[in-house]
């Protein structure tokens, strides 16, 4: 039975690296240098909690991560310079549009 956990826990890190990786691999698609800075922390985050054993704590970072790729897909956005200072935001169909707030009152 003990076995059987260890080979869950294990396959759920697994997915949770692979989920990760094709966000950023999604989100910074154009932007190499910023991807290789991510994917670098992405393996030190990785490598740092590789001795974890606790089903509970291997659980949270699971979830973590699973929150992380949630927020790259819907709040990180790449701009493209167009020249003459104007930029083109590269939309995604995950990107999170919030409703503009009317200014406050006086």
């Amino acid at each position: 039975m003990r076995k059987r956990v260890f080979h869950d826990s294990t396959t759920q890190v697994i997915k949770s690296f692979r989920l990760l990786h094709r966000a950023c691999k999604d989100v910074f698609r154009n932007d190499g240098e910023m991807f290789d800075a991510v994917m670098k922390r992405l393996r030190e985050e990785f490598q740092k909690n590789k001795s974890v054993t606790s089903e509970e704590e291997i659980s949270k970072l699971v979830t973590q991560a699973h929150s992380t790729e949630k927020f790259l897909r819907q709040n990180i956005v790449q701009a493209v310079y167009k020249g003459d200072n104007t930029y083109k935001l590269m939309l995604t169909k995950d990107t999170y549009l919030r409703d503009n707030l009317p200014p406050p009152k006086k």
